[in-house]
């Protein structure tokens, strides 16, 4: 693991040349520095190259062949207004539901989705969250996980295409 530090960064010799100019960039470098010490330099598993979120659809598409959906607003009236919920091992996801996932809960997609359904699910303490369609694909694949403290996809269910959709 090489460490990289980010006060090694040159100032452009035209930005040297006017004083006050000079003083901000060096100024800067000095607390990105100083930021960059104090969070643990290149000593984080952030740093690691081998940690990435996975996606439970294709990823590697190159930008000229990736295609744009547009998703419609699916807003839930007053009879399906969200319920949030919390859970720490397995459950049973249903319609509006916001489920904060902690302690690598396996959430489970409803069996029996009604019309424009969604889900949406929130990684509440960076640990695995597993989420499975239940008989249903997510975007192409049966299951899918979310890794990432504080990250939330949600999952629209198509009648037409009897699939799930995140966004």
């Amino acid at each position: 693991m090489a460490d990289v530090d980010p006060r090694l960064q040159q100032i452009p010799k035209e930005l040297q040349q006017d004083f006050n100019v000079r003083v901000y960039f060096e100024e800067l470098e000095r607390f990105l520095h100083d930021l960059w010490v104090r969070t643990g330099g290149g000593t984080d598993t952030v740093e690691s190259a081998a940690i990435e979120e996975k996606y439970p659809w294709p990823t590697a598409q190159l930008a000229s062949e990736v295609k744009e959906f547009q998703y419609p607003l699916i807003l839930p009236s007053a009879e399906q207004a969200f319920k949030a919920v919390t859970v720490t091992g397995s459950y049973t996801a249903m319609p509006y539901d916001f489920i904060n996932a902690k302690t690598r809960a396996q959430i489970t997609f409803p069996a029996y989705p009604e019309e424009n359904s969604v889900i949406i699910i929130r990684n509440g303490d960076g640990s695995k969250i597993k989420f499975d369609g239940n008989g249903r694909n997510i975007n192409g694949s049966s299951t899918g996980a979310l890794r990432r403290e504080s990250t939330s996809i949600e999952f629209y269910y198509f009648i037409d295409t009897n699939e799930w959709f995140a966004k």
